[in-house]
């Protein structure tokens, strides 16, 4: 087989380069060391236990009312979808009214047990 004379010449050159490169890496040979993956384990953040999440709220709002025959009616809005309720009625499954004022409704969270007053809405 005949090589070209410019072929010698280069793979010498890249014999050069390659020996050079592996001086100056620093190659250190693997060693097994069986606590390299405790000390790997302890150096790790720790993970937070998990947090509580919290349900996003509701918007309520509350528009005005109106008597009627069979009682005061209120208008409100429950994360924009609108609704009319007497007091005792549930507003979006979760909301009972218990009060229905001028400038106010007073709502009783039924799932935390916990009462909400909503002043009327300006504008």
């Amino acid at each position: 087989m005949k090589v070209k004379a410019w072929t010698l010449p280069l793979i010498l050159a890249f014999l050069a380069l390659r020996t050079d490169y592996l001086r100056t890496r620093k190659y250190r040979k693997p060693v097994r060391n069986l606590f390299y993956m405790a000390s790997q384990l302890a150096s790790r953040p720790s993970i937070s236990p998990v947090q509580k999440i919290q349900e996003p709220t509701d918007v309520i709002e509350y528009y005005g009312n109106t008597k009627g025959a069979q009682g005061t009616v209120a208008v409100l809005s429950l994360n924009g979808e609108v609704f009319t309720v007497r007091e005792g009625e549930l507003l979006g499954k979760r909301y009972r009214v218990v009060k229905i004022f001028s400038d106010k409704v007073i709502l009783l969270d039924e799932k935390k047990k916990k009462k909400i007053t909503v002043k009327i809405k300006e504008g």
